[in-house]
């Protein structure tokens, strides 16, 4: 059996770690769900990192269907991040850098998948949701299960991942009947629920933990799976090592549409946004919600999500 650790790849998928999220991890955990699809999160072609000392952009292309260059510019910027912490925490026991002016920057993933949830079946879950401005795309990074996405397309990954959370729940409950107040009650449900919905039966349903044993290389495997509307969408193919740093972007509202594209989350933010009677932006409320100008707000939408003013 592989070496996988499910339950730290179970707070990737329910968020802890997020700064907005200050909940505890069994407080989110109740909130898990399984996955609909998977995508490759190295498809652009270049890891950067821009570092805020030297005020310079440090960056390696790499090739998609090379995995040894993408590992070595990875390594290569995660390098560079190291020496910037260490610079900085020389500076601040110097006393020329302040504590709280410096963040330690961390490292890229080097094993990277991209995952979009199944839209929650439980009211409660679906509030919570909407309440914190949670987006249904996560990133997982671990080096079995980016191995399985190398290997594997969409129509076997998805059910064996699902599977093998769905596994280590039923076997964390040792066969004791749960109610609805218990942290596995509700997620336990979404995943046995996904199966019925899907038509497959979780009995039949291989493991991710299984292993690759006899599994056939697909020619569209996980790894370099883009979803349609992300390839619709003009952005820069890179992976950043501190995407949140203005130095990227134009305004701090290019960011705001930035980040709603990468969490697939612009289509929910601006629909309410459109005429009633017709399927169309109102730029003007769109600039409101953004606190832009209407010149500004049509802007960012035509430079990174076009497909926006096209519907």
């Amino acid at each position: 059996m592989p070496s996988i650790d499910v339950y730290k790849l179970i707070t990737q998928i329910v968020n802890h770690g997020d700064k907005l999220l200050s909940n505890s991890k069994r407080s989110l955990i109740k909130y898990l769900l399984p996955i609909e699809k998977s995508f490759g999160y190295y498809t652009g072609n270049k890891a950067e990192f821009y570092d805020p000392q030297e005020d310079q952009i440090f960056y390696r292309n790499f090739k998609v269907d090379d995995e040894q260059s993408r590992i070595d510019s990875i390594n290569y910027i995660n390098g560079r991040i190291d020496y910037y912490n260490r610079h900085c925490d020389e500076q601040i026991k110097k006393g020329i850098l302040v504590r709280n002016e410096y963040s330690k920057i961390p490292h890229l993933y080097e094993w990277a998948l991209k995952l979009r949830l199944s839209p929650p079946i439980i009211d409660h879950t679906t509030d919570f949701m909407a309440r914190n401005s949670i987006a249904l795309i996560r990133t997982v990074d671990d080096p079995y299960v980016y191995k399985c996405g190398m290997k594997m397309a969409n129509d076997d990954f998805v059910p064996r991942f699902n599977k093998m959370i769905y596994d280590y729940l039923i076997a964390l409950t040792k066969g004791k009947k749960l109610v609805p107040q218990n942290t596995l009650y509700n997620p336990i449900l979404e995943f046995e629920d996904w199966f019925m919905s899907s038509g497959i039966e979780i009995e039949k349903t291989p493991s991710l933990t299984n292993g690759l044993k006899g599994t056939k290389q697909s020619k569209l495997p996980v790894i370099f799976e883009v979803d349609d509307k992300t390839a619709s969408i003009n952005l820069k193919p890179s992976i950043k090592a501190n995407p949140d740093y203005k130095r990227w972007y134009q305004s701090p509202i290019e960011a705001k549409i930035i980040n709603l594209i990468e969490n697939d989350a612009l289509d929910n933010f601006i629909h309410d946004c459109r005429f009633k009677n017709v399927n169309k932006i109102n730029i003007k409320k769109l600039s409101k919600k953004l606190n832009c100008s209407d010149k500004t707000a049509k802007k960012m939408i035509q430079l990174h999500a076009p497909y926006i003013l096209e519907l």
